[in-house]
């Protein structure tokens, strides 16, 4: 029996991880340009009691948190602080929260109060220099598919336009990406972020959507939902089972 529970109760915890990370996706549906995470990797590992043999192999979450790469879809909105991604690509922001320099794909932007530019969660975005953009009071703003940014600025004649920063941005190529506890992208275990390459194509006016696959995920509670119960039914199971082995065992009498 005590074989039969710890296999439950070690697919319990593993369904109880797949219904966060399906919640954790629900509740980011409306995120612009959030990435799915994936459910949870899994690794084998041993039990060995007191150092003698290995009793049985269970499953952990690993330490990574993969995540899907699919491209959202692009809504437009026509205004000139949101942009999206065309195709694969990152920006880089610092974010909010403090912490090393991270990915992102969200750019719903806007200035805060000393005119920097973050986005809808207060992450600064960066330069190809990796520095925070920060914008003077303008007209106008235009985004260039390469990150270049013009600005008509308030004291300028109309129609006129000065070079500003450059958003940076990379695809990423050859680079393992996975979730930081923070939540944000960056590259496996402790390698460096990837220099900016500029390749990516930006795509002023317009806002990439979530990835999260709604009805997938519903349906996924539900087949959870059912696993888990059939979990706690194998359990009862063998708890039966161990006292009829233990009714067969007792002495007559």
């Amino acid at each position: 029996m005590d074989r039969n529970i710890h296999i439950a109760l070690n697919n319990l915890r593993n369904i109880s991880s797949e219904l966060r990370v399906n919640a954790q996706n629900m509740a980011n549906a409306n995120v612009p340009g959030f990435r799915a995470d994936l459910s949870v990797t899994r690794e084998a590992s041993f039990l060995t009691p007191f150092d003698q043999f290995r009793s049985r192999v269970y499953s952990q979450e690993a330490s990574q948190s993969l995540f899907s790469t699919d491209e959202g879809g692009l809504q437009n909105t026509e205004a000139e602080m949101d942009l999206a991604i065309q195709g694969q690509g990152y920006f880089y922001i610092a974010p909010s929260s403090g912490g090393d320099t991270a990915l992102s794909r969200r750019g719903d932007l806007s200035f805060d109060l000393d005119r920097f530019v973050v986005d809808g969660a207060g992450n600064k975005l960066l330069d190809v220099a990796l520095n925070p953009i920060q914008l003077p009071p303008t007209r106008r703003i235009v985004v260039e598919e390469t990150g270049q940014i013009q600005m008509e600025l308030l004291d300028a004649p109309e129609g006129t336009f000065v070079a500003g920063p450059i958003i940076a941005t990379s695809q990423a190529d050859g680079v393992v990406l996975s979730k930081s506890p923070d939540g944000h992208i960056r590259p496996v275990g402790q390698a460096d972020l990837p220099e900016p390459d500029q390749r990516a194509r930006l795509t002023q006016g317009f806002l990439e959507n979530s990835n999260v696959d709604t009805i997938g995920s519903l349906i996924q509670n539900i087949e959870s939902q059912r696993q888990f119960e059939m979990s706690v039914k194998f359990i009862a199971l063998a708890q039966e089972i161990d006292e009829g082995g233990t009714r067969i065992m007792r002495l007559p009498g």
